[in-house]
């Protein structure tokens, strides 16, 4: 009977311990899943709440940083623009995405989010932070690429983040090497787009291409860009009669279907036909949905894009 008494004992504690063990490992994963970010001070960077490190349900009104949070594995259950659903580079990705504002605070409640994530000049942030952890960014308090770095040291994806820098420098390398037959190191460009059939010119920190062409490629902008664009706002409304002032060697112009008509009625006039490059037929009709954003995803294939835009101007 002792020694009965004595062997139930010891299943009793060994079983204790197994149950033990699957707590502690269960406990570990839960940890794990939900752990806490670092939450590093850089500039721009508000944190409101715990920001989780692994964030499961991310609303995202931030849409210029959309293609940054997908690269870093990181899929927002939300997105606020038609562009980043209409992007070629990454909107397969928000598919299952719904698209709401900031101010849809029921249905953002619904969503059940562990993490929200929104400009720096949003008017509901007091109202998104009371619903879940909130990082607040302020637009361009970072250049382009760094922010890649910033949002990796959020997300303890820092390696993730280096990896596609390297691999960026390498790829922009090429590039720069493919098209320096045809261009050379301060060959200018122009980029452009319309809103409302209006004419808008864009600097170096604004999409639509200009960090590809003027940041990552090194290419010049013409004097006026420089001085009325770049040196200012980053963009410039302009009218079609003096367009002709800012074109350099080549014009980037950004289309889509809503702009094509705006587009076909600017080559249509005198005034554009007659800008030297125009004539030279150094005009790079590029995609607006893709060149809008300047993520990792989006240069990407702005990249291949330019490339090869450049290369069929000159054949």
């Amino acid at each position: 009977m002792k020694k009965t008494l004595t062997t139930l004992l010891a299943l009793f504690a060994v079983f204790a311990l197994v149950a033990c063990g699957n707590s502690s490992s269960q406990n570990s994963e839960k940890k794990s899943s939900s752990a806490i970010s670092k939450m590093p001070e850089i500039q721009g960077f508000t944190y409101y709440g715990d920001i989780p490190q692994n964030p499961k349900k991310v609303v995202n009104f931030a849409y210029s940083y959309t293609g940054y949070l997908l690269e870093l594995g990181i899929v927002p259950a939300t997105y606020s623009l038609d562009l980043e659903k209409d992007s070629p580079a990454f909107g397969q990705d928000l598919e299952n995405a719904t698209q709401l504002t900031s101010s849809d605070t029921e249905a953002i409640v619904a969503q059940e989010p562990d993490l929200i994530i929104v400009f720096s000049t949003d008017e509901n942030i007091d109202q998104l932070k009371e619903i879940a952890p909130t990082l607040v960014i302020e637009y361009a308090s970072s250049d382009y690429l760094q922010m890649l770095t910033n949002l990796g040291q959020v997300f303890n994806k820092e390696e993730q983040a280096t990896a596609w820098l390297n691999q960026w420098d390498e790829k922009v390398a090429e590039a720069k090497k493919d098209l320096s037959n045809v261009l050379t190191n301060d060959t200018s460009f122009t980029v452009m787009d319309f809103y409302e059939k209006n004419i808008y010119l864009y600097g170096d920190n604004w999409g639509r291409g200009g960090e590809l062409i003027y940041q990552s490629l090194g290419y010049a902008a013409p004097q006026k860009v420089q001085e009325d664009v770049i040196n200012k706002d980053g963009w410039f409304g302009i009218s079609q009669e003096v367009i002709g002032d800012y074109i350099g060697d080549y014009a980037v112009v950004n289309v889509n279907s809503g702009t094509k008509e705006a587009a076909s009625s600017l080559k249509e006039s005198d005034v554009w036909k007659n800008i030297p490059a125009v004539q030279a037929g150094h005009v790079l009709e590029v995609d607006y949905n893709l060149f809008y954003f300047s993520d990792p995803m989006s240069l990407d294939m702005q990249l291949e894009a330019f490339v090869k835009a450049v290369k069929e101007a000159n054949n």
